[in-house]
């Protein structure tokens, strides 16, 4: 069945113009769903390499190398009745400017956190723990970096 024959054969989405009085019943959004988002939407910012530090990032590693899904690793969140606060703990990219790396990151979990899991995101905290240098740019920095004795 294609999504074409799917959509037309699914029940109609109830008017948004209905008042809630109208429609009993409660919606709540677990922790798991919006830590996903979240992580998500970090994760597909330019100069993030990988979320979460430490013990934490180690043991997703194995997980990833065994096939398993880690997308929630390194984000919490804070869930209530209306608002929702987030903490992204990411390792960057070595070049990316830090700071501008983690101001995208702020803007996109803000943005999907809010628009999917419909709170409003009071704080989007970002912790940069960590640059990932791939193997020989180290190397190069460093021998850039180092003053010559001429």
């Amino acid at each position: 069945m294609s999504p074409l024959e799917s959509r037309a054969t699914a029940p109609a989405v109830p008017h948004r113009d209905r008042r809630d009085e109208e429609m009993a019943g409660t919606t709540h959004i677990a922790e798991a769903a919006a830590v996903r988002i979240a992580a998500l939407a970090a994760r597909r910012v330019r100069g993030v390499h990988t979320l979460g530090a430490g013990t934490p990032r180690a043991i997703g590693a194995i997980r990833e190398a065994v096939g398993a899904d880690d997308t929630r690793s390194g984000v919490r969140v804070e869930v209530g009745s209306r608002q929702i606060a987030v903490d992204v703990v990411l390792i960057a990219e070595f070049g990316e400017p830090l700071r501008e790396t983690a101001e995208l990151v702020r803007a996109a979990v803000h943005h999907d956190v809010e628009r999917l899991v419909g709170l409003q995101v009071t704080e989007v905290n970002v912790e940069v723990a960590d640059v990932h240098v791939p193997d020989g740019r180290l190397e190069r920095a460093e021998r850039a970096e180092r003053p010559r004795l001429d």
